[in-house]
């Protein structure tokens, strides 16, 4: 199964529509009556239909949602026979966000509930398409967040060692963004560079994003404010511990 993304497509190409949906903090997932297994919300176009109101439409079918905030994030494309494509082919489809404030108490569609995850789940109805449209979506977000400004609660001070691997030491802080889930579906990691103190809690900027190529995990990078370091200066204060993974630092 090969999945792709494209910044756009013919009209015409767009069959599907998918909708990662999230609600105070926590993942949307579907489970469908006659499955064991969790889904994003999604479905066919309808003939006539414009796309985007395909995912607001199965949006509201399959989670029950009334009221949301929905966005187009890109187009995804699957090649190879799946559950809903018997040719094999590439096929296209909308990839949209929606945050959901609203739900309906009782759902009127195929879909048994809708649940509520802090992270995401082990069981996927579509595991080698999902989990990369969602690490996508995530990716697109991290990458929009360059040169905000968070606060990052730290875990592991400078000074200290990993609690499970006693062999590696901590030269910088590091800890995480309560709030923001990551890909892994953990709280958002960050190395805090710039700080030559151990600290409990720091607020700056982020300045960089590691994304890892072998790992769905990403790190971001925040420094104080007016501070700025290279790719080079980077990526040598973090190589304590992205030795052990291939990892891009973005900009």
């Amino acid at each position: 199964m090969e999945v792709k993304f494209y910044d756009t497509v013919n009209d015409e190409l767009l069959k599907f529509a998918v909708i990662i949906s999230q609600s105070n903090g926590k993942w949307v997932f579907c489970k469908h009556k006659e499955r064991d297994t969790y889904e994003v919300p999604g479905g066919h176009r309808e003939a006539g239909e414009n796309i985007l109101e395909t995912a607001k439409r199965e949006l509201q079918e399959e989670t029950g949602a009334v009221r949301f905030e929905i966005k187009p994030i890109c187009v995804y494309s699957v090649t190879g026979k799946n559950r809903v494509n018997d040719t094999g082919e590439e096929t296209f489809g909308l990839l949209c966000f929606a945050e959901i404030t609203e739900f309906t108490k009782k759902l009127h569609s195929e879909m048994e509930k809708v649940v509520l995850m802090d992270e995401l789940p082990e069981n996927w109805t579509y595991p080698s398409i999902q989990p990369k449209l969602i690490e996508r979506y995530l990716q697109i977000k991290n990458n929009s967040v360059i040169g905000t400004i968070v606060t990052v609660t730290v875990d592991r001070p400078l000074g200290s060692y990993h609690p499970e691997h006693k062999e590696m030491y901590y030269p910088v802080n590091y800890g995480f963004i309560e709030g923001i889930m990551a890909p892994d579906g953990e709280e958002q990691d960050a190395y805090i560079l710039g700080v030559n103190e151990p600290v409990d809690k720091f607020t700056g900027k982020i300045i960089a994003i590691v994304h890892r190529k072998d790992d769905i995990e990403e790190k971001w990078v925040v420094v104080p404010e007016k501070v700025t370091f290279s790719k080079k200066e980077i990526r040598q204060q973090i190589h304590f511990q992205e030795q052990y993974f291939d990892s891009e630092i973005v900009l």
